[in-house]
């Protein structure tokens, strides 16, 4: 499913780290949660593969993200749209010709950015590996090793450009064994997105599905 890996993966796009910041892996996390609090609205392109750890084929996945501040967010694929407000939450099937409405709180199938940043900081062992480079960047290499065994992302690895100082790759392993490489480009920060980027209005003749 798309939601969880990608919803996720918004929050690595705001660890670009400042000048000056030396290679201490737990002083880059403070700096993400000091940016995150500090953020208006976020966008970006995205690839992503999924490696399962059951079946050989990959699956490949491309769209965009958007962010905002108090949990909104969407992301667009060609396949599915994923829209919060911060309260609700609307998961929009192309091929189904369905959106399921839930409450953000309750949805299971959700990883709100906010949690997400917490986790990461209070379970997560943090190491930096050698250098790597990605599409002939070179990246810091930053390696984060799950605490607890019930955790949805077990392991993550965050590849940030040394010049530009932006998160060119994150890849991680699941609870179930998939591993998830997703590359980013096209970010771009603070532009004033519209509150409307964040409401889905339903389609004509699609089926609404409200969860109680």
């Amino acid at each position: 499913m798309v939601t969880r890996y990608v919803i996720s993966s918004i929050l690595l796009l705001l660890l670009c780290v400042p000048q000056g910041l030396g290679n201490d892996p737990q002083e880059i996390l403070t700096e993400l949660q000091e940016r995150y609090d500090k953020l208006s609205d976020l966008a970006v392109d995205f690839v992503q593969e999924v490696h399962s750890g059951v079946f050989a084929a990959v699956e490949r996945t491309s769209g965009k993200m958007f962010l905002g501040s108090g949990d909104r967010f969407r992301v667009q694929t060609d396949e599915q749209t994923i829209v919060s407000d911060g309260k609700m939450l609307w998961v929009y099937s192309k091929e189904n010709k369905q959106v399921t409405i839930d409450k953000v709180a309750k949805s299971r199938d959700i990883v709100r950015p906010s949690d997400y940043l917490f986790t990461f900081r209070e379970s997560y062992t943090s190491n930096l590996l050698p250098d790597t480079a990605i599409s002939k960047v070179e990246c810091i290499t930053i390696q984060l090793v799950c605490e607890e065994k019930d955790e949805f992302i077990q392991q993550m690895t965050l590849y940030i450009g040394r010049e530009d100082l932006l998160t060119h790759r994150a890849s991680y392993v699941d609870i179930n064994g998939n591993n998830i490489i997703i590359d980013f480009s096209n970010l771009k920060i603070d532009r004033g997105l519209p509150d409307d980027v964040f409401f889905f209005e339903t389609p004509e003749g699609v089926e609404e599905v409200r969860l109680p």
